[in-house]
């Protein structure tokens, strides 16, 4: 509203609770109905806190701690998801045994390869190994380390995740943690 009126929201309602002033809305619009059943029509406002409704002047809300708080637990986990994004979404590619094998670094893969380690260090193969291409091979310990070193090299997300952390961390106000950018491509 003009002049610094504060926003009013009148709705019809019963009083649940009048030391909360939890109240419950009359769904729909029938204005005539809620009068009948004895709603009447009140200032009120929606909590952010449990999306209730309550009379306007006994609305909870977060303090602006808690708002901070909640906004830096957000971009963090914006952070670990993104770089496990980042971390698990990729390919690579090798020239193996004159072949060449297309791998990723999803978490499956990591899992295969400690396996792969675990036989091919024995001195076996691991044998039947099939590639994104399609491509099936025996591996060597040799191609196993290959492969391992490709893949921690293309799934390292952990500087850079990192300096957002440490954005995140010093960040001030909600503005500040809101204008990371938070980006792993």
């Amino acid at each position: 509203m003009y002049g610094g009126e504060p926003h009013k929201m009148f709705k019809y309602c019963f009083i649940i609770d009048a030391e909360t002033g939890l109240v419950q809305l009359g769904a729909g619009c029938n204005d005539e109905y809620y009068k009948e059943i004895g709603m009447k029509q009140r200032d009120v406002e929606q909590s952010e806190i449990d999306n209730f409704w309550y009379l306007k002047k006994k609305c909870p809300h977060y303090t602006d701690e808690e708002k901070f708080d909640i906004a830096k637990t957000a971009k963090y986990a914006e952070n670990d998801s993104k770089a496990a994004r980042s971390r698990y979404g990729k390919e690579f590619t090798l020239i193996l045994q004159d072949k060449v094998c297309v791998f990723d670094t999803k978490e499956t893969t990591q899992a295969d390869l400690l396996t792969a380690f675990a036989v091919c260090s024995t001195g076996a193969t691991y044998d039947g190994w099939v590639t994104n291409n399609g491509v099936e091979i025996d591996l060597t310990f040799e191609d196993v380390a290959a492969i391992a070193a490709e893949f921690k090299s293309k799934s390292n997300v952990y500087a850079q995740w990192a300096v957002y952390k440490r954005a995140i961390d010093s960040a001030q106000t909600i503005e500040e943690v809101e204008g990371i950018e938070i980006n792993y491509d």
